[in-house]
């Protein structure tokens, strides 16, 4: 319970008046929030759960991608790569220095992993964060960003994986999409249609359960 007080306290500090990208204050974030061993969880599939914050909406949700959406209608894109935690993939993930923000990211013990990259794309920004296996693109407004980064670390902290659930699926080849293809440490940098993907994905889980290449998706960018 003081642990959450502290968080809530600490997100005050964190997201009140900043209108622009603090790079100290993202880092305190990644710092005491993403890298913290959050326990709650509210979201459950079959072989994972996370957390997600009362902040946020569910408005599309499936096996292992998920679409959010904030107070100020940003939209958070999530996808489990249940297969990369099975197969314990590695992080390649490359520093951009020529970008807003990009940091590789471990976890304490060093047994989970990631980055958080921010791009600029026109007028607004373009937030990628990996974190155990899990992946959350973001396209938000300059004055937003801490608090996107705070809602992305809160829901990546708690994601929790359920080995003997995951073992079996694979095994039924529940998740035979094109694993040879996939990387979610390569980063996008821009942003295209990722929500048409999740409609269309929709209408068609009936008649094809393959899931395709998460990084050749992107997200519609609506200024």
């Amino acid at each position: 319970m003081k642990k959450r007080i502290l968080l809530i306290l600490f997100t005050i500090l964190i997201v009140s008046g900043c209108t622009s990208i603090n790079i100290n204050s993202i880092d305190s974030i990644i710092d005491n929030v993403l890298l913290e061993n959050n326990k709650l969880s509210n979201i459950s599939f079959s072989g994972y759960s996370y957390y997600v914050p009362n902040t946020l909406k569910v408005i599309n949700k499936n096996d292992y991608n998920t679409v959010l959406k904030d107070e100020y209608g940003n939209e958070y894109y999530i996808y489990v790569d249940a297969v990369g935690y099975f197969n314990k993939a590695k992080n390649t993930f490359k520093v951009d220095s020529s970008s807003y923000y990009s940091k590789k990211i471990e976890s304490k013990n060093k047994k989970k992993n990631g980055y958080l990259e921010i791009n600029k794309s026109n007028n607004k920004y373009f937030v990628e964060a990996v974190y155990n296996y899990g992946k959350i693109e973001v396209y938000t407004s300059k004055k937003h960003i801490n608090t996107t980064v705070l809602n992305i670390s809160e829901i990546l902290s708690s994601l929790k994986y359920n080995k003997k659930v995951l073992e079996s699926l694979i095994g039924d080849n529940v998740l035979s999409y094109k694993e040879e293809s996939f990387n979610i440490f390569t980063t996008k940098k821009t942003t295209s249609n990722y929500l048409d993907y999740i409609e269309q994905f929709d209408k068609s889980n009936d008649k094809d359960s393959s899931m395709p290449d998460d990084d050749r998706i992107d997200i519609s960018s609506n200024d």
